[in-house]
């Protein structure tokens, strides 16, 4: 946690109670704050995730790649069949 200088001049206008009244809002609004960071434990989770995702997408490409190729195969077969009668 941070430590809050309030200078003199603010402190005098201010007084005592509105002085510790607006040390306690800006201590609130900095442990809120802090709560919505990502941690390391969350960022680890994140990459987990992301290179499963991208692991899953490299094998359905290959797949893909893989058929339209055996398709592409497939019918070269047949027009040389056709060809050849």
């Amino acid at each position: 946690m941070s430590v809050i200088a309030i200078p003199k001049p603010l402190r005098e206008k201010l007084g005592d109670e509105a002085t510790d009244g607006l040390i306690k809002v800006l201590n609130d609004a900095e442990s809120t704050s802090r709560k919505d960071l990502a941690t390391k434990e969350d960022l680890a989770k994140l990459e987990t995730k992301l290179v499963e995702k991208i692991g899953d997408t490299k094998a359905e490409t290959f797949k893909w790649m893989f058929i339209f190729g055996a398709g592409q195969l497939a019918a070269m077969f047949v027009m040389f069949k056709s060809f050849i009668k």
